[in-house]
């Protein structure tokens, strides 16, 4: 039978690795999407109109290394959920910041 500790640091590690998962997806896809631009602004024939928006990639894997640094220093079984949703958060949160520094190279 498992012990309800190994289901809970089971759940936690499901949350965690679904949300690196889920992020780095949703990260590469607006890359991608500034990157193309729109129809509008795709008066050439290259795929890519703005490359410096793939600089929101690097920014968060940077990002990433640093919360899996976290949680390989920390034993995800003593972590709070809450604590483990609001890390989440701020990997969700270079993004944002990725789009605004790649923004500066336009």
């Amino acid at each position: 039978m498992v012990k309800l500790r190994d289901r809970v640091v089971r759940l936690k590690a499901l949350i965690v690795w679904g949300n690196f998962i889920f992020c780095g997806f949703i990260t590469i896809s607006i890359a991608f999407f500034f990157a193309e631009g729109t129809i509008a602004e795709n008066y050439t024939n290259k795929r890519f109109v703005a490359p410096e928006f793939f600089l929101i990639v690097p920014v968060w894997i940077i990002g990433a290394l640093l919360i899996w640094w976290y949680f390989q220093k920390n034993n995800l079984g003593n972590t709070s959920y809450t604590k483990i949703i609001l890390i989440s958060l701020l990997l969700w949160t270079t993004i944002p910041i990725g789009i605004w520094f790649s923004s500066l190279f336009l």
